[in-house]
């Protein structure tokens, strides 16, 4: 896990076309994702679900690539 606060485009960045499991998220107004420390990071979508299934707290996942057609992100 990293201490790291990065925002989204620094996510993006550094862990392409990865899955990310975000905790302490910082939003905008409107609840768009700002920044955030990445606690898991994978290629794998399961990955990242099962890692989110023993966190407590508030916490995002997020896609750092392009969406395969018919997938969308759930708020």
């Amino acid at each position: 896990m990293s201490n790291e606060r990065l925002t989204l485009e620094e996510m993006e960045q550094k862990y392409p076309d990865e899955w990310l499991f975000i905790i302490d998220c910082e939003h905008s107004e409107n609840t768009e994702l700002l920044s955030g420390r990445v606690l898991v990071h994978s290629k794998s979508r399961a990955d990242i679900y099962e890692a989110s299934g023993h966190y407590k707290g508030g916490a995002a996942i997020r896609y750092t690539g392009e969406l395969p057609e018919g997938m969308h992100y759930l708020l």
